[in-house]
């Protein structure tokens, strides 16, 4: 059991490539940026954090990052995170509800942050924030872009297609799979060894419970989850996707993110670039070298004027052959 959660805690740093040790020092230095506090209009609020990359003083782009698996606090790895970006950004970045400043979602996450940590409420209250920021800019921005990394790319993706303002989505470590089809392709592969059916079976029959946990989640995130398809949303999407993920991934399989590639192309859309970086994890790092550099560098790149996003998902390194 102990060895299976280390499978889920891959997910909950996946915000970074730094130890634990190095992101909770992090988070009481003077280069971590200060809590602010958003207030939801039905109630309830969320810290979030706001910072400018670059030196324009009205950037033109704005980036919204969300969540993670688990309760772990942004704070620990921004404004570092984004240090691949080329073009001056403002950048907004928002806990889920019930996540404290410094938590490093390491130990339980409390009973008030599983009730709330449902997809529902993820892309009400993202879609409020992002609202809410973009109405309080002047000028608008030029580019509004939402990020999502692993978890977050469920509500990223819906939340693009819903907000007319959103411009460019990106994702790191996730795909078109579900996480059913994503388990059971790990399963095959041999990356995870436990039982997907049988610990399904378990949470079918009390799959509102918060109290009983299978693998480091309470049974309603899994029954939440499990069977959510994400290629629905990302198909209707016409504004450029930019996918990133490790060849080596294993939370969620490199054949997601070609699956999703293989259905834009059969959907006769070129709006989808993917990045597969060789050798590298669920936080596009491996053989010592982080990737995610490098993907920003080229999210970077999709934001200038003059992008043609039809040219850059044709060459050679934008989308590798499927398997």
């Amino acid at each position: 059991m102990r060895m299976l959660k280390y499978f889920f805690l891959l997910l909950t740093i996946a915000l970074s490539g730094c130890t634990t040790l190095e992101r909770t020092a992090h988070m009481y230095s003077s280069e971590a940026p200060p809590p602010q506090t958003f207030q939801y209009k039905g109630g309830g609020s969320s810290i979030y954090y706001s910072f400018t990359v670059g030196d324009a003083p009205q950037p033109a782009t704005a980036v919204f990052f969300y969540g993670a698996t688990g309760c772990p606090s942004w704070k620990s790895v921004m404004p570092g995170y984004v240090s691949g970006f080329t073009v001056t950004a403002r950048v907004f970045v928002l806990n889920k509800r019930f996540v404290p400043d410094r938590s490093t979602g390491l130990f339980d996450c409390g009973r008030d942050f599983h009730l709330a940590n449902n997809p529902d409420r993820w892309v009400a209250d993202y879609s409020e924030f992002i609202a809410a920021q973009i109405s309080s800019i002047r000028p608008e921005p030029r580019n509004v872009v939402l990020v999502g990394v692993s978890e977050g790319a469920l509500p990223a993706a819906k939340i693009a297609g819903l907000l007319p303002e959103v411009t460019h989505l990106a994702i790191i470590g996730s795909g078109g799979y579900s996480m059913r089809k994503s388990l059971a392709t790990l399963k095959q592969r041999g990356a995870i060894w436990f039982d997907v059916d049988s610990g399904w079976k378990k949470i079918a029959a009390d799959p509102r419970s918060i109290e009983k946990d299978w693998y480091g989640n309470p049974y309603r995130w899994w029954s939440d989850i499990m069977d959510i398809e994400p290629l629905p949303d990302f198909l209707k999407l016409n504004i450029p996707v930019i996918v990133g993920i490790g060849e080596q991934d294993e939370s969620v399989p490199v054949e997601s993110a070609r699956f999703l590639a293989a259905q834009f192309k059969e959907a006769g859309k070129s709006n989808l670039v993917l990045n597969v970086y060789p050798g590298a994890d669920h936080r596009l790092s491996g053989n010592g070298i982080s990737h995610r550099s490098e993907f920003f560098a080229e999210l970077s790149r999709m934001l200038q004027p003059t992008h043609n996003i039809a040219v850059k998902r044709d060459a050679p390194q934008a989308v590798r052959p499927l398997p």
